[in-house]
């Protein structure tokens, strides 16, 4: 008797689990979907899509008010189905409006049946998004970071269907569905879920943000993840949760949180403790199931996965408009808002544990995954460097996170133009290594190892994992960072410099990205006008940094025009401008489309000539990238 009720516990939370790694899936395509498809490809405002992307969160509690009049079996199975037709379209279709049709019902279906998880009992609940956390980031770590429904080909398709053919196999093996949740003031402590996703994904889950602020590699980040995952779920079943732990657990969670953009240090150690025990923090805040319904529970869940949503855009839209609020105070809201619930699961004392005692076996067994990439890794081609020391190769691209014009992550696209171009420096902007919005990928690992560059140099603006990035097959020997000044404007930017050694030379290279609009009604009559009190800011904090050093190449997305006056004031700071030098036509760089505009440059110092320079026709980014060969003089 004992072996089948273990059975069916194992059953319960693979599960569980599984659903939960489709869900985080289909949800962070979604958010994909919202920003480069229906933003940036099709037009539409970021005011008008807050509704468009709270619908599928707020519909999802259509399932669980379905249980009230079918058998609720039939009401999970529907969200089953729903949820798994839906991620399989996704992976198959390659179509970006079809593609965000099927994740915003995969998304609803994965909305409306997380009561019927929590239905199924506190311990596999717990333990199914532990444990599906863990699973997510595994797979994720053997694909270098990128999102497996961002990845084209057979074997993301046979994984997706072990998953989905587990969680029909399993949700088989139950016999009958409990109609069952939490009633009262318990229920509201499931609105801690929204925080805790949210900083799961934004930081603890997220190979980039470790990479940029510790200073590892990405799949030593993701490799170090994956363990701790494993920890967390040895923690919440090994460890008796007491008032005193469970404060000491949710401050420590809280800290990592505040901490994500300061010393690399504290962040280092505080991140090494509040991943393992965030699963104590969980376990304190989900309550025993009390009532024969969905009840409350059912509410509190569908408005916690709307209310993650809510903080995901909350963080990412002051990027776009002032609200008064930056990034930050966002995340540092989460943080102080989990601590709260925390606190509330420090009152309940002895309660048992929230995870089964060999749970963390399967984590251990996933985190083989990220160890496998990591691996990988040591065999992997790093070209040491171009033969010629005369003529070195430059390329300035914005990559657009690596979302083509049609709005699909195309990382691979990326790196063919940056190969076939044959460049020995690449100075990248819009770099995002692990933002929601681009699918948590790390797009500088991806790059760097696809491409074989062995040194990289990277510099994230509006927080540590967005921002600009220098490739070289030369020697780099320091770099130097810098932000540029908002005046006003809602986004952060700022400038990398790399100085690296060509032969017995050692030469300043700066990627840099100006703001691209700063009032939309001025911009629309007068574009230089709006951008020119910004970009004078910007320009001279940029000379202030250079200060005059030679040779150095200067490059980046400027976002004016060759006959703006910004652009005067650094070709009158003494800066050549390489395409009036040796380019023909009129190299235009915006958009990839149909361009029109040339705002994308390579600068260099008189000590430097331009050779030969070209822009390179593709449309895996909205911009096109300019290379330019350039030798001593």
């Amino acid at each position: 008797m004992t072996n089948v009720i273990e059975q069916r516990r194992l059953e319960r939370l693979l599960l569980t689990a599984l659903i939960f790694v489709l869900g985080f899936q289909v949800m962070r395509f979604l958010f994909a979907s919202l920003t480069w498809y229906l933003r940036d490809t099709l037009g539409i405002g970021v005011i008008d899509l807050v509704p468009i992307s709270l619908a599928p969160f707020v519909l999802g509690a259509l399932l669980p008010i379905l249980s009230r009049f079918i058998p609720v079996k039939r009401a999970f199975w529907l969200g089953v189905a729903l949820l798994v037709g839906s991620r399989f379209l996704i992976q198959l279709t390659g179509q970006p409006g079809l593609d965000y049709w099927a994740a915003s019902v995969a998304t609803l279906a994965f909305v409306g049946l997380t009561p019927f998880l929590l239905s199924l009992g506190r311990e596999p609940f717990v333990g199914g998004i532990l444990l599906g956390l863990a699973v997510d980031s595994a797979i994720k770590g053997l694909g270098f970071s990128l999102d497996i429904a961002f990845q084209p080909g057979w074997r993301a398709v046979i994984a997706v269907g072990a998953i989905t053919l587990t969680v029909i196999w399993a949700g088989l093996q139950i016999d009958s569905l409990p109609k069952s949740g939490v009633g009262g003031p318990g229920s509201l402590r499931l609105l801690a879920l929204a925080p805790y996703l949210f900083v799961q994904f934004l930081i603890f889950q997220n190979q980039g943000w470790l990479s940029a602020v510790i200073g590892v590699s990405g799949p030593l980040a993701m490799l170090i993840v994956s363990a701790l995952n494993v920890l967390a779920l040895v923690l919440a079943a090994r460890v008796q949760a007491n008032r005193w732990v469970l404060v000491l657990a949710a401050s420590l969670v809280a800290g990592a949180v505040i901490a994500a953009e300061g010393s690399a240090v504290l962040f280092g150690i505080l991140i090494l403790l509040a991943v393992p025990v965030s699963g104590l923090v969980l376990g304190g805040i989900v309550p025993e199931t009390d009532k024969s319904s969905l009840g409350a529970s059912g509410s509190q869940l569908v408005i916690a996965m709307t209310f993650f949503l809510i903080l995901g855009l909350a963080y990412y839209l002051p990027l776009d408009m002032n609200l008064g609020f930056s990034q930050a105070a966002v995340r540092i809201t989460a943080a102080i808002s989990l601590f709260g619930f925390g606190l509330t699961g420090a009152t309940r004392v002895g309660r048992s544990n929230a995870v089964g005692a060999n749970d963390w076996v399967l984590a251990g067994a996933a985190a083989l995954l990220p160890l496998a990439a990591l691996v990988a890794t040591f065999s992997q081609d790093i070209e040491t460097g171009p033969a010629s020391e005369d003529v070195i190769r430059v390329m300035s691209y914005n990559i657009h996170s690596a979302f083509n014009i049609d709005g699909v992550l195309d990382i691979e696209s990326i790196a063919r133009v940056i190969e076939d171009s044959q460049a020995d420096i690449v100075g990248l902007q819009e770099v995002p290594r692990g933002r929601l919005l681009s699918g948590t990928s790390d797009m500088l690992t991806l790059l760097r190892l696809r491409l074989g560059f062995e040194h990289v140099a990277y510099f994230g603006t509006t927080d540590p994992v967005w921002g600009n990035a220098i490739l070289s097959r030369y020697p780099i020997t320091d770099i130097g960072t810098d932000y540029l000044p908002k005046v006003g404007t809602p986004m952060r930017r700022g400038l990398l410099g790399a100085t690296i050694q060509v032969g017995g030379t050692e030469i300043l290279v700066i990627s840099t990205h100006l703001q691209h609009v700063n009032n939309q009604d001025t911009h629309d009559d007068d574009p230089m006008a709006d951008l020119y009190p910004v970009h004078l800011e910007q320009i001279n904090t940029i000379l202030e940094d250079w200060g005059g050093r030679s040779p150095a190449v200067l490059m980046g997305d400027f976002n004016a025009r060759p006959d703006w006056d910004q652009i005067g004031l650094v070709t009158g700071s003494g800066w050549v401008d390489s395409w009036e030098e040796a380019g023909m036509g009129e190299g235009f760089t915006s958009s990839s489309g149909n361009p029109q505009f040339r705002i994308d440059y390579v600068f260099h110092t008189s000590d430097l000539v331009a050779v030969d320079v070209g822009v390179f026709q593709s449309t895996a980014s909205d911009h096109l990238p300019v290379i330019v060969d350039i030798a001593f003089d």
